[in-house]
């Protein structure tokens, strides 16, 4: 199964946010493309976009801009959220209801 890992950046205003995540939805849906809206980042008007495939995610960028982000950061922040699983399973043990 393929997940989520290609992602965009853009800038998107509180003002502008509605209007132009409908504009991404229906887009996405007039060509049939699964797609993520990321959580923002607190007290910032970065959000992320994921895609299953590259070329889709390429595609976005070419009709609404923002940035690719890069694979490896992706993937150091996957890492980080298996070790921050494991840190809380091995609390859990330790500290059991």
């Amino acid at each position: 199964m393929m997940g989520f890992d290609h992602q965009v950046e853009m800038k998107l205003t509180a003002k502008d946010a509605a209007g132009r995540l409908r504009r991404i939805e229906s887009w996405c849906a007039d060509w049939e493309i699964s797609f993520r809206v990321l959580d923002r980042f607190a007290g910032s008007e970065t959000i992320r976009i994921a895609f299953e495939d590259q070329r889709l995610a390429r595609a976005f960028i070419g009709h609404f801009g923002g940035v690719l982000v890069d694979d490896r950061e992706i993937e150091q922040a996957m890492s980080r959220d298996v070790a921050d699983e494991d840190a809380y399973e091995r609390l859990a043990r330790e500290y059991p209801d």
